[in-house]
């Protein structure tokens, strides 16, 4: 699809997302590797954050098209359930870092 926008505004906007999500896949991959406590705890806390990790991953190429066609229609796109997933996926992601590291400092 075509638009009008010399900036690349969407393209800029879509290989960031690309980028973040890329990278918090990556991080999820290294808690699972190198985070303290029971491997079946570690590891069910992992796959739990890098299911939406995959979804965002796979869901960039529709979010790019509707960026697009929010662009060439005037106006913008909400992407509201992105925006909760990622932000839901790193608090859990950082809240049971916090509690694996903290039970295995006091053990």
């Amino acid at each position: 699809m075509r638009h009008d926008d010399p900036g690349l505004q969407p393209e800029r906007t879509s290989l960031a997302w690309l980028r973040t999500e890329a990278v918090l896949g990556a991080i999820v991959l290294a808690f699972m590797r190198f985070a303290p406590g029971p491997r079946i705890v570690v590891a069910a806390i992992g796959l739990v954050c890098l299911v939406p990790v995959v979804v965002l991953l796979f869901t960039a190429t529709e979010g790019h098209r509707a960026r697009v066609r929010g662009l060439v229609a005037g106006g913008g796109t909400s992407f509201w359930w992105r925006y909760i997933t990622l932000a839901g996926t790193v608090v859990v992601l950082g809240s049971a870092a916090l509690v694996l590291v903290v039970v295995a400092g006091s053990a």
